[in-house]
């Protein structure tokens, strides 16, 4: 376990992640369909009780369900008291996974609970962190090298996404929310260790702003052909809430405050198609 250390606060739990990657030659990836898929009339969201699964990396929930206990706050924990007794709600948190283990992992982690909505949270580590996208030397914004990961970041998310949609599965995407200030370098041990550098740091944001802007355009041509995906803007909240207190436990974690207005989005956008 490693600990990260926040002013004014104790030591806190940092998720270990796998290393980065080498990054995709920066060219646009299209899923592509190994049959034409038809898209059958969607069941009415009023219509229950429903199976919810919450799907993502730590932000969703610190920690790992088939690997440790989970720590925390979740925005699905306040969510519970809005929603029916009956609905059956399941939350897949996977601290350090990308889009692609997300998507390599579906059915094990999602499609076998046969589910009603899928909410999907990536994102937050799928840049690598600063060393994924910064010179070390400069801390300078390698842009090639953040297309390339934000490219192989939407091909993952859709690749989910179409999967869902040919079960007929209600898809919410979830923007990430923004690094508090700046985010500290990293690099893992001989051990494979993560190990946060907290006299080294970049300034994350602007770059995390890029996936968010992609996300954002990715559900929006999903709307366009009237598909059943819709976004929750975490990402809007955060920007909307910048000195609220008790937002982050952490620089990359919400806190009590900060799951509570996200729950009160998700809410809105489910009742907004009928719930």
């Amino acid at each position: 376990m490693v600990l990260a250390f926040v002013a004014g606060c104790g030591p806190i739990p940092m998720v270990k992640v796998p290393p980065t990657p080498t990054p995709f030659t920066p060219t646009v990836l299209v899923p592509t369909p190994t049959s034409t898929a038809t898209y059958t009339p969607f069941p009415s969201p009023t219509a229950g009780p429903l199976t919810l699964v919450f799907y993502g990396d730590s932000v969703l929930k610190v920690g790992d369900v088939n690997q440790q206990p989970s720590e925390g706050f979740s925005f699905v924990d306040p969510l519970r008291i809005d929603l029916p007794a009956g609905d059956n709600v399941i939350v897949s948190n996977h601290g350090g996974r990308r889009a692609r283990w997300g998507y390599e992992n579906l059915d094990q982690n999602v499609l076998r609970f046969q589910p009603d909505l899928v909410t999907l949270w990536w994102g937050m580590n799928d840049l690598g962190g600063c060393p994924g996208i910064f010179n070390r030397d400069t801390n300078t914004l390698l842009q090639n090298q953040l297309a390339a990961l934000i490219n192989e970041h939407s091909y993952y998310l859709r690749l989910q996404i179409d999967a869902m949609l040919e079960k007929n599965i209600i898809v919410f995407v979830m923007t990430p929310i923004p690094v508090l200030g700046q985010l500290p370098w990293s690099h893992f041990t001989a051990d494979n260790q993560l190990v946060w550098e907290n006299d080294h740091h970049c300034d994350f944001n602007p770059a995390l702003e890029q996936l968010v802007e992609a996300q954002r355009s990715l559900v929006a041509d999903y709307s366009d052909k009237d598909k059943p995906v819709f976004l929750v803007d975490a990402w809007q909240i955060y920007k909307d809430n910048p000195n609220a207190d008790k937002m982050y436990m952490d620089v990359v974690h919400p806190a009590s405050h900060g799951v509570e207005l996200i729950a009160a989005e998700w809410l809105r956008v489910f009742q907004s198609i009928g719930r």
